[in-house]
């Protein structure tokens, strides 16, 4: 971990770099765009898994936030955060660690599809608190959630969690629409985000008809929260997660263009091999991932700043194998022991340590 007034020449690598000032900036155009849409932001942590950056994703107030896990839960309400949504559906081992996060918690809830997990929730977690449920819903993304078009099991499972004795509060629909990954272009996320709300409001709809009160009605991805569509403000939330970074798979997909990426990774010159015209450096896929492996145009997995005619084409545990794009590397302007700087493919993937620089 850097010192503070710490130069980038003196950081220890391979280092996550953050750029504060991007990463507040974006934060505070999710936050705004959310705000002219008319619906509630509940920024996902996953990606960060950061107090700092929750009070700079929430606008301060430290509420009303996703998370992927419950260790993730423990550490945000440690950390003063309430109004907490887990999105990973849960077995039973999971329960005794779930009434302790509500009974703690002003607000938590969990995320259910199945009759199994209501069975679950048959006993209240405490003799004053009601467990806080939402619905998952697929709408495309072919992963968890009850399938948007399967009325029939979602009014089921609606009227299970009504019927549960007072222990269950049904807080309404979820969906996250990863299929936007796939997308190229904001026309297609429109596309993907459009069809996502309209299938989750057609089910509300629904629901409602079949006598099922539905308060929330929640969606998204960074790609779709990024470029929101007109039917998306009839939603009541939007839960995007790594827009608070980006990295150059957002931008491939064309949620961002390049200059909002707020992280890289800084990484040395470690070796010069010029009869395989290639260089090394200290940060393999323990550090970087392997994702974005034949995805770039160039073959590269991910982007070397300010070096167009650089490629990391391969890596080991803790070393990177970069070659020239064209013709012959220029090893006298990469000198051992020169700093380059990497914009990862997948910035939730880079487990190096971070510095805010």
């Amino acid at each position: 971990m850097a010192k503070a007034g710490m130069d980038v020449t003196e950081v220890t690598t391979p280092c996550l770099l953050l750029d504060i000032d991007k990463v507040k900036e974006n934060a505070n155009s999710m936050i705004e765009r959310c705000r002219k849409l008319g619906v509630k932001l509940r920024p996902h942590m996953k990606t960060h898994k950061c107090l700092e950056i929750g009070e700079f994703s929430t606008g301060g107030t430290k509420a009303c936030i996703a998370v992927a896990t419950l260790t993730e839960a423990e550490f945000f309400a440690r950390g003063g955060f309430d109004d907490i949504l887990c999105t990973a559906l849960f077995t039973a081992d999971k329960i005794n660690r779930m009434k302790t996060l509500s009974e703690k918690l002003k607000l938590f809830h969990v995320m259910v599809d199945s009759s199994y997990a209501i069975s679950l929730l048959k006993t209240p977690p405490s003799t004053d608190t009601r467990w806080s449920v939402y619905l998952k819903v697929d709408c495309g993304n072919n992963r968890g959630g009850v399938r948007w078009d399967d009325t029939a099991e979602a009014l089921s499972l609606a009227k299970a969690m009504l019927d549960s004795s007072c222990s269950i509060s049904f807080q309404g629909l979820y969906c996250h629409d990863g299929n936007s990954y796939a997308c190229r272009g904001a026309s297609e996320i429109k596309t993907v985000g459009g069809t996502s709300a309209e299938r989750l409001l057609l089910l509300a709809d629904k629901l409602r008809s079949g006598g099922v009160c539905v308060p929330t009605v929640g969606l998204g991805s960074t790609p779709t929260s990024s470029h929101p569509t007109e039917s998306m403000q009839k939603l009541t939330e939007l839960h995007p997660g790594n827009y608070i970074f980006y990295d150059v798979a957002q931008s491939v997909i064309g949620s961002c263009n390049i200059d909002a990426i707020a992280v890289k990774v800084a990484t040395r010159v470690i070796g010069h091999y010029p009869h395989r015209n290639q260089l090394l450096v200290d940060a393999g896929f323990a550090a970087m991932s392997h994702d974005g492996r034949g995805v770039l145009p160039n073959h590269s997995t991910c982007v070397v700043q300010d070096h167009p005619e650089l490629s990391l084409v391969n890596m080991n545990q803790e070393v990177g194998f970069i070659e020239a794009v064209n013709g012959t590397m220029n090893y006298t302007d990469l000198p051992l022991g020169s700093l380059l700087f990497l914009l990862p493919y997948h910035v939730s993937h880079v487990s190096c340590k971070p510095c805010i620089m």
